[in-house]
């Protein structure tokens, strides 16, 4: 069964929930069913004694994440760039030797 739900938003929230969409590559309505059902979750969790852990606390440990991700990447980059510096250098000195 479904069912539509209508509510209203303050500015900076919406510009938040689009700005999410954009990044995650969802609809509004795909990341506010997400985040109810891990709301959802969560509370079933806390009430039957397993823990909650509050959306701020996941959102903050979500961004750490992308940034070390972002890390990773731009490490692997460098390290692609000196495999090949030092592929070069190995080269030249077949050269003059």
């Amino acid at each position: 069964m479904k069912g539509v739900i209508s509510f209203r938003l303050e500015a900076s929230l919406l510009e938040e929930l689009d700005r999410v969409s954009k990044e995650e590559g969802k609809t509004r309505t795909g990341v506010i069913k997400e985040a109810i059902r891990y709301y959802l979750q969560h509370v079933h969790r806390k009430n039957s004694s397993e823990g909650f852990v509050p959306f701020l606390e996941y959102k903050k440990v979500n961004e750490e994440l992308k940034e070390a991700l972002r890390r990773i990447s731009e490490l692997e980059a460098k390290l692609a760039e000196l495999s090949k510096e030092n592929e070069m250098l190995k080269k030249r000195r077949r050269w003059f030797f």
